[in-house]
Formats: C-alpha cells, sequence, structure tokens
C-alpha cells in the first residue's frame, strides 16, 4: 500500500489556502489552552504541569486517529473533578502516587475506550439520556466552582462533594488570606468583563465576528499574563503555582501502583463513557456545521488512544473539549493541522516558559476555572424536560441532587441507574389508545384526539410500545380491563404498529389473553403485525393459533368485521 494510504484524509488532499486558518487557529487555541491545561490539572488535584502534558500528547495523536477536522482533545473540567473524586480515596494529591494512580486511570479508561471501539460498542453513549448527561455535568459545573472557592481565597482545598466542601470551607474560614482574596475577586471580575466587552468592542471596530469571538475567548490568557506580573513584582506573597518543570513529556508508565487496577476499573469505566460521549457530542456538533458526518466506533478509538497516549506520559484522563475545540473551529481551524500546530507552539511553552509559570497566582487560576464552567451550571435543560416529559425532568433533578451530594463518581452512577430506571418506567406504563376509523379514509387514530367512526361490538385498541417482560402484565391487564368494560364488545383488534419486538415472555402473555377473551365470549384479532415480530410469533407456535386472525392493516380487520356475519368465514 502506498503511503498516502496511510495517512489521514485531511493530509492527502490539504488546501493551500486553508493553512492560514490553521495556523491563526492554533495561535489562539494556545493562547486558551495554556490557562486552561494548569487550571484542570489543579482541579484534578495534580501538578500543574501535567496538565501542558494532557494536552500536548492528544493533540498529536487525534489528528492521525480521529475524523472531526476541529476537534480539540486534551483535559475537561468535569473529568479532572472526577480524578479528584476517585484518587483521593487512595492517595493525598499532588504526592508521588497519586500522580501515578491518575496515569494508571488514564490508561485503564483508553484501553476500555479501544476496546470499546474495536467491538463497535458506540451505542454505549445512549446509555446516559440527555437529561442525565446534562444534569450530571450542571452539576459538577456547580461542585468544581464551590470546590475552587477556597483557592480563590487563598484557602487550602478540600472535599469531593457539596456537604465537604462546604464543611471544609467553614472549618479553614479563619485562615482567608485578604490580599489572595481580593486579587482573586478582581481577576474574576475581569474575566467575566473583558469576555463580555472584547469581542462587542472589536466587532464594532471592523474585525471579522469569526477573529473577534476567538480573541474574546483568548482573555483568560491576557489576564494570567497580568497575574503574573503582578505576582512577580508586586504580591510575591501571593499563593502561586510554583516550580512547572520545562522540557518535553517522557513516558513515565505507572508500574508502581499497578496493584491498584482493581480499585480503579469502575471509575475508569464511568469516566470512559462520560469521556466518549462528551466526545462524540463535540464531534458530531461541528459535523453538522459542515454538513458531514461522524464515526462513533472511529470516535471510541481516536478518544481511546488519546487517553493511552496521555497515560504512557504520565498525564490524566482526556477528551474532546467543547471551549477549545469551539474556539479552534471559530478562529478558522480547517484540518487537524491546527491540533499539531497548537501542540508545537504548547512544547514550546513547556521548554521555554516553565520558570515564568511559577509565578502563576493560584486565584487567578482559581477565577479561570470558575468562568470557565459556569457556563455549564444551567437549568435551561430542566426547563425544556418539565415542558416536554415530566419523567426526564425527575431524571434530570435526581441526578443532579445526587452528584451535589454524593460527588461525581457515586453521581455518575446514580445518573445511568436514573437513566434505565426512567426507560423502564415508562417501557413499563405504555401508551395504549382505543382508535376508530377517519371518516372517508383508511387511517385509524384515537378515539379521544379525532371524530372518528367505531363499529358496533368491536373494540380496537393500539399499543405504542414493544411487548417484552416488563410491561407484559400491564399490557394484559388493560386490555382485559378495556375489553370487560362494555357487556357488547364481542371482538377486540389489537393494532400493533407500533410493536416492534416481543419476546418469549410477551408471547405467553398473548396466548394467555387470547384464552381469557374467549372465556368472556370476545374474540381477538391481530394487525399491522410487523414482519420480524410475526416471525418471533411463529417460531413460539402462537402464530397458528391465530390463524385466520391476523390482518396486514388495521383497515382489513375493519372490512372483514364490518361484513354481516354469514361472511366472517
Amino acid at each position: 500500500m502506498p503511503l498516502s494510504g496511510w495517512l489521514p484524509r485531511w493530509m492527502t488532499g490539504y488546501r493551500r489556502h486553508w493553512w492560514w486558518g490553521d495556523v491563526t487557529a492554533a495561535v489562539v487555541v494556545t493562547l486558551l489552552l495554556v490557562p486552561q491545561s494548569l487550571a484542570y490539572a489543579a482541579v484534578a488535584g495534580l501538578p500543574a504541569g501535567i496538565g501542558l502534558t494532557a494536552s500536548v500528547v492528544p493533540l498529536v495523536i487525534y489528528p492521525f486517529t480521529g475524523k472531526s477536522h476541529a476537534q480539540s482533545v486534551g483535559p475537561m473540567a468535569v473529568t479532572s473533578l472526577m480524578v479528584l473524586a476517585t484518587l483521593s480515596k487512595f492517595a493525598t494529591p499532588h504526592g508521588a502516587d497519586y500522580v501515578a494512580l491518575a496515569a494508571l486511570l488514564a490508561l485503564l479508561s483508553g484501553a476500555m475506550l479501544v476496546l470499546m471501539g474495536m467491538l463497535r460498542f458506540g451505542f454505549l453513549a445512549d446509555l446516559v439520556s440527555g437529561p442525565v448527561m446534562a444534569a450530571f455535568l450542571a452539576a459538577s459545573a456547580g461542585l468544581i466552582i464551590v470546590s475552587q472557592l477556597a483557592a480563590l481565597a487563598g484557602l487550602p482545598g478540600g472535599g469531593t462533594a457539596l456537604p465537604s466542601l462546604l464543611a471544609h470551607l467553614w472549618r479553614v474560614r479563619g485562615a482567608l488570606d485578604p490580599a489572595a482574596a481580593g486579587f482573586g475577586l478582581v481577576s474574576l471580575a475581569l474575566f467575566a468583563g473583558l469576555r463580555r466587552v472584547v469581542a462587542p468592542s472589536l466587532l464594532s471596530a471592523g474585525v471579522s465576528e469569526r477573529m473577534a469571538q476567538a480573541a474574546g475567548r483568548a482573555v483568560p490568557c491576557l489576564v494570567i499574563l497580568a497575574g503574573m506580573a503582578v505576582c512577580r513584582y508586586l504580591l510575591p506573597g501571593l499563593p502561586r503555582v510554583g516550580e512547572v518543570p520545562s522540557g518535553v513529556p517522557e513516558l513515565a508508565l505507572p508500574w508502581s501502583v499497578l496493584g491498584r487496577v482493581p480499585d480503579l476499573v469502575v471509575p475508569a469505566f464511568f469516566i470512559a463513557i462520560v469521556n466518549y460521549v462528551q466526545s462524540l457530542s463535540v464531534a458530531q456538533w461541528l459535523a453538522q456545521r459542515r454538513g458531514d458526518t461522524v464515526d462513533p466506533d472511529r470516535e471510541l478509538l481516536a478518544i481511546g488512544l488519546c487517553n493511552l497516549g496521555a497515560g504512557a506520559f504520565g498525564a490524566f484522563p482526556v477528551t474532546g473539549g467543547l471551549t477549545r475545540s469551539v474556539v479552534n473551529e471559530s478562529a478558522g481551524a480547517q484540518t487537524q493541522l491546527a491540533s499539531l500546530m497548537t501542540a508545537a507552539l504548547m512544547l514550546s511553552v513547556m521548554l521555554f516558559a516553565g520558570r515564568a509559570l511559577a509565578w502563576l497566582p493560584l486565584p487567578a487560576l482559581a477565577a479561570t476555572i470558575i468562568v470557565s464552567v459556569s457556563g455549564m451550571l444551567t437549568f435551561a435543560p430542566l426547563v425544556r424536560a418539565w415542558r416536554t416529559d415530566r419523567a426526564d425532568a425527575a431524571a434530570w433533578a435526581a441526578t443532579f441532587g445526587l452528584v451535589l451530594l454524593l460527588g461525581v463518581d457515586a453521581g455518575i452512577i446514580a445518573g445511568v441507574v436514573v437513566s434505565l430506571a426512567s426507560w423502564l418506567w415508562r417501557s413499563r406504563q405504555p401508551h395504549m389508545a382505543e382508535v376508530g376509523r377517519v371518516p372517508g379514509t383508511e387511517h385509524f387514530r384515537n378515539v379521544l384526539r379525532y371524530d372518528v367512526e367505531r363499529l358496533p361490538g368491536v373494540r380496537m385498541l393500539r399499543v405504542d410500545e414493544s411487548l417484552y417482560f416488563g410491561n407484559q402484565r400491564v399490557v394484559r391487564e388493560r386490555i382485559l380491563e378495556r375489553a370487560g368494560g362494555d357487556g357488547g364488545i364481542r371482538f377486540l383488534v389489537l393494532v400493533m404498529s407500533g410493536v416492534n419486538r416481543v419476546d418469549a415472555s410477551a408471547l405467553a402473555m398473548l396466548s394467555d389473553l387470547d384464552g381469557a377473551l374467549a372465556e368472556r365470549g370476545v374474540t381477538l384479532y391481530l394487525a399491522e403485525v410487523k414482519g420480524p415480530v410475526g416471525d418471533v410469533l411463529e417460531r413460539g407456535g402462537l402464530l397458528a393459533g391465530f390463524s385466520g386472525r391476523i390482518f396486514l392493516s388495521a383497515h382489513a380487520a375493519w372490512r372483514f368485521l364490518s361484513m354481516p356475519a354469514d361472511f366472517q368465514i
């Protein structure tokens, strides 16, 4: 195979006019990524320099494995919080064992993602419903904000769930550093204010919308630089990041903590799922803007390889970041060459700016984190869910509360359980409607919603859900109730247009239902049985028992039952 066959598509089909957009995006994303990388390492309880490694390595791997043109892979706030919540049980943050465990966590989650990608398990993203994922992100953002209040005020951090975070803040309140607190509040105001002012000001000055938005998102780097100068020359007593090692990332496999693998398997799995869902969501959003598509299984492999790379170089779990990717695209990225150039610029920072980064004040870093995640703390999904489906709203509220009270590690498990429980609850309470014919047509609709015709002595019921062990009892009881409520009912037609699947329990229920209705003098008919469902009925021996009582359509059943009894042969 020629070399071009092994290269990613963006490399073999690169266009010269894409160059400037990729270069511009690389510069802008680097300005955003340096403080963001340091900040997310702090959230994870790791030395700041590891955040730079966690950003550089995936930026080199994803361009050769992923498909998205502007996906930017690296640390994410929620994942960092999950790392802290998981590892603080086994080691002290910032310690050597803690750092090694973070790398092991990345390796485990990466291996799981690669394996799921090879097995084409992209559907696992569906384990977490949209409302549950939105609630998990919102609650995690709330925890991150509260966790950074201590650093913002110059206090030592502590706690991973809301009760422990608030209790810790109360215990250490006496150690409040007025200078650090004042500096943190000023930084917070500058971050929030400048982000709202810079882009509109540039737009009014005639700068393109894309560049104005990109510049607005790069504001944190400018504030961080100003804070470093203040810390170095005016307020040297401020809490600061400290030494940031210089040099390129080196292999640092966590041999010393391999015995902890059994303890980290479950947390690694849920981190892998959250990272995959996040990355896939970003990739899909970017693809839709270009009319492109996303291969979920390939995205699994790509994110898995990025995590394996991060873990091998001593970093922590990574994923596609929405903020970074949006900035990347809005700044003009046309291909993944922008990510490779961003990696080169980040390496330059690691080589030549480590000593300067040591003066980065922790209160300013905390302000960066708070502003970055504040947009995730939104209740809009809850409002939408409440208007559309109260079960989804309940799932959102339950997940949000559990994450706050229990922490992100237990909260994500609870979120998955809530997602599955919500689905089971709705599927075991299927929508059933009595239908009638719309006059002059062959269409059948709900008698409660439309003015329809009905046949005397005939009741037509439509089940809008697959039949399985979880709902077969409820379906049977409802059908018997509807068939027995009126003594004049002689025929019952079960319209199965909404039934896509039946299992063994459902087959037994249909057979039992047929006999129970017969004892009441009611004959059961089936209509609109789909092919796969009919195949199951045949294999289960039920099809022969309904011979002559299965109709291709509801209209065919209507015509048959509307004929005089002498013709119903």
